[in-house]
This record gives structure tokens, C-alpha cells and sequence, in this order.
């Protein structure tokens, strides 16, 4: 009942903020399409991705995401995705879903995407490696993620119309990509092989991922055998993850060099601070039943983890929505709320002593307590917005 009382709170990792801490401001774009308009639906794409930007944003990561996009929309996230790494120390790019090569090109498939014929790829189709350039010229670490070499439809397609046109070499699965220092790049199987979709909530090899992306201290190689292994062992030998790398030095997605007790003298500019301070009072700990929807809209990201399980906003505000309904009203009475920056400037957390009562619409006693409050918030373009939510009882 207490967690309950929290409005569905998520945790926001220490290894998050402690990996931050030791590698400064990381910026990931993850991006999941299953949704395909002119060929079979894939299942699992958008949970895959939705839960490895969980998983990222506990790690300390700004996270841009997007699901089921067509063309347009997917430039968009792109052009967001560009903005956001000015500046940043590491870059991540994660997508699942249709992808092909062509000449030794890889391609995104939007969900909107019409390959009827090689000639409209270019059009149709968002080039791989151009992403990877925006990637590598604005931070000194690039890391893909590449879940996208499924048995493609549109690949069987045009290589039909190849036979009878004149058009590019077609290629199964993707190809390796020409790229430059600072850079590491891994497929969920080899170059020109077929990867599976999966049969559970997630394919192989993101499965595999989010069970050793958070392991303290491993590097991003360790990972790799790691997730390696259980994909040829999950696919029976089908599949193999492979990886192609120009780093420079050690990654580490979780980090244990930095103590927490070191992020929190960092503290936050006043400015920010203050904004933040409103955010909690004025939004967080007045909520209004009767315009629920809009005012979650201004307090929290696309995107939150409720007590490990990832939650997109419509469905952390139909949850809520069912919450309040049972009550007739309530008092939430905040002790001091202490904000600490994560370096970067772009995270911060915030913790509070929360005293609570509720008095249920039928009649019966109140419910109340005390309970510690731990929010992660991230700095999106349009101000502050909650991203992850803990309690605990005193």
C-alpha cells in the first residue's frame, strides 16, 4: 500500500548515477519499429526498445525515443538526437527492426516504407551509416546497437525485382560499416546473417543485452562475450553477435569509480534548482484528478520505469487515474527537498521525506505514513521532467 501511495514510483539507479559521474553526459536515441504498413508486423521491436531506453535512462543516459515511426517522424528523432549530443561525451544508438544493406550500405526501414522496387530505397529508407556520422562528429565515444537483421520481406521483394531490372547488389542481414576512431558497433548476428525475432516479450539478443548492460565494472567488450554467449546458446548456434570496434579506451556502462556521496557535493545551480523545487511542489505534490492527463504531460518524460517495470506516459496516467479514483481526498505534507546535480547538466535527483493520508470514498479509516522519495529527472527541451520514481518506508 505504501509503494502504492507513491504514485507508481520507478528506481532510479545509484549505478546510473555513479556511471554518469565516472564518464560525464551520455546521450542515447532508441528507436523500435514492428509496426510495418506494407509487410508483416514484427512483435518485438518496440518492446525491445522501450526496454532497453529503461534501461539506458537508469544508467544515467538522456534518453530520445521513438516507436513505430515513418519517415518523416523518424528524421525528426534523428534531428533531436543531433541536437542533443552537442557537447556530450558518449553517444548511443540503439534500434530494433527491419534494416537492409544495399552494396554494402546498411538502411532503417520506416514502418511508412514502400520498397516495391530498388530505385525508391534512397527515398524510402533512412541510411544507417549517416546516423553514425552525426554520432562520431559530435562525441569522442560512438556505441550502436543494432537489432535489425531479421528475415526482411523487403529484402525478398526487391531482390525479385532486381532480377528482372537493373538495380544494386542486395545483400541478407547488414554489412560492416567504414567507421572512424572512438566508435563501437554491434549486430545481433554476423554481417550477412539472419537473426531471429524471438518467441518472449524481447529477441535474443536485447534480452541478452539488458541482462549484462548494467554488470558493475564490466567493459563494453566483457558485455559483449557475455550477451554472445547466451545468444548461441538461446538460438542453439543460429545466432552470433558480433561486434566491430576502434575505441580508444575502456567503456563501462555502469561504473563503480564514482560513490554517490561524491555526485551529491556537486549540488545544482540555483536557477535549476528552483525549477526544479517548483516542478515537485507545485505539479508532483498537487495532483488533479479531474486533469490528470495534461498535468503528467508537464511532469514526466515520454518514458518511466515503475519499480523496474518500464511504462510509456498514457499508460503511467491511466494507472494513476485508477489510483485516485478511490480516494476522496488527501494530504501530502513534503519535508525539505534536497536536489543534486549529475554531472553533465543535464540530470539531477531529488529526495524528500513524504507524510501522507488518504481517505477512501467508502467511508473506511485513512491511510497514512512516512515514506523517503527519490525522483531522477532529466533536462528535455521542454524543462525538467521526472524520469524515474523510488520510495521507501522510514
Amino acid at each position: 500500500m505504501r509503494k502504492l501511495v507513491l504514485f507508481l514510483i520507478a528506481l532510479f539507479a545509484t549505478s546510473g548515477l555513479e556511471a554518469d559521474a565516472a564518464k560525464g553526459r551520455r546521450v542515447a536515441l532508441v528507436i523500435g519499429n514492428g509496426g510495418y504498413l506494407n509487410a508483416g508486423p514484427l512483435v518485438n521491436p518496440v518492446n525491445d526498445a522501450r526496454d532497453m531506453a529503461a534501461k539506458l535512462a537508469t544508467l544515467g543516459f538522456t534518453v530520445i525515443e521513438g516507436y513505430d515511426l515513418g519517415k518523416r517522424s523518424l528524421e525528426g528523432r534523428i534531428g533531436d538526437f543531433a541536437d542533443a549530443l552537442d557537447g556530450a561525451d558518449a553517444g548511443l544508438f540503439y534500434y530494433a527492426g527491419h534494416g537492409l544493406q544495399v552494396d554494402g550500405r546498411n538502411f532503417i526501414v520506416p514502418v511508412d516504407a514502400r520498397l516495391d522496387q530498388p530505385a525508391k530505397l534512397r527515398l524510402e529508407a533512412v541510411p544507417m551509416d549517416d546516423i553514425i556520422d552525426i554520432m562520431e562528429s559530435q562525441a569522442p565515444v560512438s556505441l550502436v546497437f543494432l537489432d535489425a537483421c531479421r528475415n526482411n520481406p523487403f529484402a525478398r521483394s526487391l531482390s525479385q525485382t532486381a532480377k528482372t531490372r537493373s538495380a544494386a547488389a542486395l545483400g541478407e542481414g547488414l554489412a560492416q560499416f567504414a567507421s572512424s576512431r572512438g566508435s563501437f558497433i554491434a549486430f545481433s548476428t554476423a554481417p550477412g546473417a539472419v537473426a531471429m525475432d524471438g518467441s518472449g516479450r524481447n529477441s535474443p539478443f536485447t534480452a541478452a543485452l539488458l541482462r549484462h548492460i548494467a554488470t558493475p565494472d564490466a567493459s563494453i567488450s566483457d558485455m559483449m562475450i557475455a550477451v554472445r554467449r547466451d545468444v548461441i546458446k538461446e538460438t542453439r548456434d543460429f545466432q552470433t553477435p558480433w561486434e566491430q570496434g576502434s575505441l580508444t579506451e575502456r567503456f563501462e556502462f555502469a561504473p563503480s569509480g564514482a560513490k554517490p556521496q561524491q555526485i551529491a557535493e556537486q549540488g545544482v545551480d540555483e536557477a535549476a534548482r528552483a525549477e526544479i523545487e517548483a516542478l515537485i511542489g507545485d505539479r508532483y505534490l498537487k495532483p488533479e484528478p479531474a486533469n490528470l492527463g495534461a498535468s503528467l504531460g508537464e511532469l514526466f518524460g515520454e518514458r518511466v520505469v515503475s519499480y523496474g517495470v518500464p511504462m510509456t506516459l498514457a499508460e503511467l496516467t491511466s494507472a494513476k487515474v485508477q489510483w485516485f479514483s478511490q480516494w476522496e481526498r488527501w494530504h501530502l505534507e513534503p519535508g525539505r527537498i534536497a536536489v543534486t546535480a549529475i554531472p553533465g547538466g543535464q540530470a539531477a535527483k531529488a529526495e524528500f521525506s513524504l507524510t501522507y493520508s488518504y481517505w477512501p470514498k467508502d467511508g473506511g479509516a485513512a491511510v497514512s505514513g512516512k515514506t523517503l522519495v527519490t525522483l531522477g529527472l532529466s533536462r528535455l527541451n521542454s524543462g525538467w521532467r521526472v524520469i524515474s520514481e523510488d520510495g521507501r518506508s522510514d
